[in-house]
C-alpha cells in the first residue's frame, strides 16, 4: 500500500548567509524541526546559502537538502526567500542586513547585531522603517532552566532581588599557538570574550531583572600576539579582550557581577547564573539546562525543577519549541532549534518577535557601556548612553 504524505505545514524558505560553525548549526536546527515536532504548523527549507567558498561542505549541504550554494549575491537573492538568516562575522552584519531588507521582510541575525553601537542603531532603525520582522539569536532565552528562573522571579517567589552573579567560561583561546581569527580582530568583531560570550548574559540579566542603570567593567588580554596561521611564524597583534569582569546596577536597585573568559583552563564551557532575593534565591547551571534550583527561605528548602508558577508573560510555552527528551540533540542544538522555530512561528502569525532587533540594540548599548568603562579604568557608566 502506498501512503501519500500530505504537506500540512507552511514552508518558510530560508536564505542562509555564512556557513561556518554557526551557519551549520542554524542549518541543522532548521533541518531537524520536522523530526522534533512532526505536527509543527511551520517548517523550514534552506533555499540557498551565500558563502565565500561554495565548493566546500557539499556533502553536508546535500544531506540536509540545500540545493543552492553560491558566492554570488545576485544568484542568492534570485531564489524565493521568506527569511534571511545572517551567520557571518559581526562587521558584515550592517551591509548584509541592509541588502536583505531590500529583498525580504524577515531577518534573523546572530549576536551581537554589529561591531559597535552606531552600526546597531542603524541596523535597528533601517529594519524598523522597513517594518520587517526581526529576531536575534539570543538562544539562552530558550533554555528551559532559564525559563523556570524567569517564572520564579516574575511571580515574586524570591521577593525583592538584592544581588546576583553570573559567569560564562570557555577555554577556547588558551593555546598561544591558536592562530588569529576574525574574533580576535577588533575591526571584525567589535570585542572579545565580553562581546562573544558576555552579551548572552547581559541580555539574560536584562530579561530576568529589568533595565540596567549603570555598569563598570575591567578587561584583560592575556596573549597579545598570535600567529597568522598554524604554520606561520608571523605574529599579528590581538585587539580584543580575553577576560572581562563587570559590575551592574539595575534600575530596581539590585547589583551583581558578570565574569566572562575564553581562558578558563580545563573548562570547555561553564555557564551559571545565581540570583538572591529577600524571600529566597534561584540558580541555574547549564550543566543541567532543564532544571532551575529554587531556595525558599520560609520553607528553608531547595526545590529543583519546574514549580507551580504561571509561565513567563508574553512568551510562547517552551514545550512548543524545545525538543522532548527522546528527540534531544544536546542543549546547544536544542536551544538554536527552539530560537529558530519560535521565529518561524512568529512569521507564520505575522507577529513581532520578543527577541527582535530592538532587544539586540539594548544589549549592544550595555555592551558598549561596559567597554567604555573598561577604557576609563573601570569607572561606572550610566545608561542609557547619550
Amino acid at each position: 500500500m502506498i501512503i501519500l504524505i500530505q504537506e500540512q505545514s507552511r514552508i518558510v524558505n530560508i536564505g542562509l548567509i555564512g556557513f561556518g560553525f554557526i551557519g551549520k548549526l542554524h542549518a541543522n536546527a532548521y533541518f531537524n524541526i520536522p523530526y522534533c515536532f512532526p505536527a509543527s504548523p511551520v517548517n523550514a527549507r534552506i533555499a540557498a546559502v551565500l558563502r565565500n567558498q561554495p565548493q566546500n561542505d557539499q556533502t553536508f549541504a546535500k544531506s540536509i537538502g540545500i540545493q543552492v550554494m553560491t558566492a554570488d549575491v545576485v544568484e542568492f537573492y534570485n531564489q524565493t526567500l521568506d527569511l534571511v538568516d545572517i551567520c557571518t562575522p559581526n562587521a558584515l552584519h550592517l551591509e548584509q542586513v541592509q541588502e536583505a531588507l531590500i529583498h525580504c521582510s524577515a531577518i534573523y541575525c546572530e549576536k551581537p547585531l554589529g561591531k559597535n553601537l552606531a552600526e546597531v542603531r542603524l541596523i535597528e532603525s533601517r529594519a524598523r522603517s522597513a517594518k520587517a520582522l526581526t529576531h536575534v539569536a539570543f538562544m539562552l532565552r530558550y533554555i528551559p532552566a532559564l525559563r523556570q528562573m524567569k517564572s520564579i522571579i516574575e511571580n515574586g517567589a524570591i521577593g525583592e532581588v538584592h544581588h546576583f552573579r553570573a559567569h560564562f567560561f570557555h577555554s577556547s583561546y588558551l593555546d598561544p599557538k591558536r592562530p588569529m581569527t576574525w574574533r580576535l580582530r577588533l575591526a571584525d568583531s567589535g570585542g572579545g570574550a565580553l562581546a562573544d560570550l558576555g552579551i548572552h548574559i547581559l541580555d539574560q540579566i536584562r530579561s530576568l531583572l529589568g533595565e540596567v542603570d549603570w555598569i563598570q567593567c575591567q578587561t584583560r588580554t592575556f596573549i597579545h600576539q598570535r600567529p597568522t596561521t598554524y604554520a606561520s611564524n608571523t605574529l599579528e597583534p590581538v585587539g580584543v579582550d580575553d577576560w572581562a569582569l563587570c559590575t551592574l546596577g539595575m534600575k530596581s536597585g539590585a547589583v551583581g557581577t558578570l565574569e566572562v573568559s575564553r581562558f578558563a583552563g580545563g573548562i570547555d564551557e561553564s555557564t551559571e547564573i545565581e540570583i538572591f532575593g529577600s524571600k529566597g534565591s534561584v540558580k541555574v547551571n547549564l550543566e543541567d539546562p532543564l532544571t532551575a534550583q529554587y531556595y525558599d527561605v520560609k520553607r528553608k528548602q531547595w526545590l529543583i525543577g519546574p514549580q507551580d508558577f504561571p509561565p513567563p508573560l508574553n512568551l510562547r510555552p517552551i514545550e512548543q519549541v524545545w525538543p522532548a527528551s527522546k528527540q534531544s540533540m544536546g542543549y546547544m542544538l536544542n536551544a538554536h532549534l527552539a530560537c529558530a522555530l519560535d521565529f518561524l512561528l512568529d512569521i507564520r502569525e505575522a507577529k513581532d518577535s520578543p527577541v527582535n532587533f530592538h532587544v539586540g540594540l539594548t544589549a549592544q548599548e550595555i555592551l558598549e557601556a561596559a567597554y567604555l568603562s573598561a577604557g576609563k579604568n573601570g569607572i561606572p557608566i550610566q545608561l542609557p548612553l547619550k
